[in-house]
């Protein structure tokens, strides 16, 4: 449901330029880069959480002023902020204009948005029955607030007047009202996108698109897209660290502060951006949001001189944060700091139903009641060890994937799970279960102590089935890839597996890849009972 205001991917292009082969533009956008990088950096940086007339958000300035911040540590020769009030339709405009006037040639500006979106009737015929656009701080529905609005076509032309430098444009919003999986309603869960209606007659946009027309795909070759969702889902604001985020505008952040050079040339090229954004925002939405990078005949150079670096993740496990329902008592937990708010948590107790809540919205837990501190602490500890996952910076990964995406699946019915490299690289797969039990499973071979990694063939799907049983709630396959078998991490899996003790685990993962060369990823399976209500 979920789309770009104007990606450069199918969704856009095939409304805005007929004929076009949207994997033809994404193969030259990952080509090797450009031999030196020369030029200057600039932003445009839009972040609204306070809106005049419809529901405000809580994330979208906490990311602006992150991006900016971390453009202003590369030394951008020019950064505009607009947040809130300012963030009007004539400052954008202006303000884009004054920067294309500075770029030239080996430059780079950047356009990131966050804030609401929404769609309306399509203005112009022959296309796609609906139009996205970007909702301003003053957006009404009526009078003239009706136009504080930019039109994914106008945001087309926007873009395309710099002819010169490398536009990298962000997009962390949405146009719809689906989701993946169903949020409970014990979660406080933000969403970017506003169901809104346009009255015509205070309308004085429809005139500009329909004199604009469409957009020619040549003028949007310089054009690299990042957008937060693909056109089927919600983007969720999510709690990362102490705030609530957009985790697009965060991997991008955190991209451009040197977490995705992975060749640790000090250079961001398209690639890099591409495999960290799409792997960051996944670890922090719980697959919720699938970003989509996309690229013109460009590729991005960005020097990364200025950047802090990669900080090595603590070898133990962190400490999260726990909301309970007022009037709740439950047994004292190690790792875990009480909140006073959902807004704060990373997860939520509630008593009456027994169940652990994460901050994404989805039930990972349910428990008898009361529940034993036992089974409390270690779907505590579960999550703990994966948000120790969430610290690693890793090479290119594995690819691990659901047969039918990440909705909730019911008791009894089969699900297939698959697993990519485009490399020649061994693998150790392992399941955590929602109660936090360690099982070591497939592809694999003998080892010293029995089983060892499996081997991953380039370019090749492996793929196994499961059966959804008891208990219900996450289960999470991880998969950690190497050049060379590492029967260590083997050993480390296998004792978890016996002794359930994910800090010793967390501690000898971090251990053995310190140094190393290695692939992460997981995939969390979100199950439920039959009869029980999604």
């Amino acid at each position: 449901m979920t789309r770009s205001i104007l990606p450069a991917s199918a969704a856009f292009l095939r409304k805005r330029v007929p004929g076009f082969a949207p994997a033809l533009v994404l193969a030259a956008g990952l080509a090797a880069p450009l031999p030196a990088f020369a030029g200057n950096l600039y932003g445009l940086v839009i972040g609204i959480d306070d809106y005049q007339h419809i529901t405000d958000l809580k994330g979208a300035v906490n990311d602006a002023r992150d991006v900016a911040g971390t453009l202003e540590k590369l030394e951008a020769s020019k950064v505009i902020l607009l947040t809130d009030a300012d963030a009007t339709r004539d400052n954008v405009f202006a303000s884009w204009r004054e920067l294309t006037e500075l770029a030239g040639p080996g430059d780079t500006l950047v356009f990131h948005y966050a804030g609401h979106g929404a769609r309306q009737e399509a203005i112009l015929p022959g296309h796609e029955e609906l139009d996205n656009m970007f909702l301003l701080a003053g957006f009404d529905e009526t009078g003239p607030g009706v136009n504080e609005r930019i039109i994914d076509n106008e945001v087309g032309h926007l873009l395309a007047e710099e002819k010169e430098a490398t536009v990298v444009f962000v997009a962390d919003s949405c146009f719809a009202g689906d989701m993946a999986r169903a949020a409970d309603f014990r979660a406080e869960v933000n969403v970017r996108v506003a169901d809104v209606r346009v009255d015509k007659s205070s309308d004085r946009i429809a005139d500009r698109v329909r004199q604009l027309g469409e957009v020619e795909e040549d003028a949007l070759q310089n054009v690299i897209w990042l957008y937060a969702q693909d056109r089927n889902k919600v983007t969720q604001e999510v709690r990362i660290g102490e705030e609530l985020r957009g985790a697009l505008s965060y991997a991008f952040s955190r991209a451009l502060e040197g977490e995705a050079d992975g060749d640790s040339n000090s250079v961001l090229n398209t690639a890099e951006l591409k495999r960290y954004v799409n792997s960051s925002v996944k670890r922090h939405t719980e697959r919720r949001q699938r970003p989509e990078v996309n690229a013109g005949s460009r590729d991005l150079e960005i020097l990364l001189h200025d950047a802090a670096g990669t900080p090595a993740p603590s070898a133990g496990l962190p400490e999260l944060t726990l909301y309970t329902t007022p009037g709740e008592t439950i047994p004292a937990l190690s790792g875990i700091r009480k909140v006073d708010s959902k807004a704060e948590a990373d997860l939520i107790y509630d008593g009456d139903g027994s169940s652990l809540v994460y901050k994404t919205g989805d039930v990972i837990a349910s428990f008898p009641a009361p529940p034993s501190a036992e089974a409390l602490q270690a779907t505590v500890d579960k999550w703990r060890f994966l948000a120790f996952l969430i610290g690693f910076a890793e090479t290119e990964g594995p690819e691990l994937d659901l047969s039918d995406g990440s909705r909730t699946y019911v008791e009894g019915e089969q699900v297939t799970f698959s697993i990519r490299s485009s490399g020649n690289e061994n693998v150790v797969l392992f399941n955590l279960a929602s109660n936090g039990a360690v099982q070591l499973v497939g592809p694999v071979r003998r080892g010293k102590r029995g089983l060892a990694a499996g081997k991953l063939r380039p370019g090749r799907t492996d793929s196994f089935r499961s059966a959804v049983i008891p208990p219900f709630g996450a289960d999470h396959l991880i998969a950690i890839t190497t050049p060379s078998p590492m029967p260590d991490l083997v050993d480390a899996v296998q004792d978890a597996q016996q002794n359930n003790d994910l800090a010793a685990l967390a501690k000898e993962i971090g251990h053995t890849l310190d140094g190393q060369s290695f692939g992460l990823d997981w995939v969390g399976l979100y199950t439920r009972a039959k009869g029980d209500l999604q």
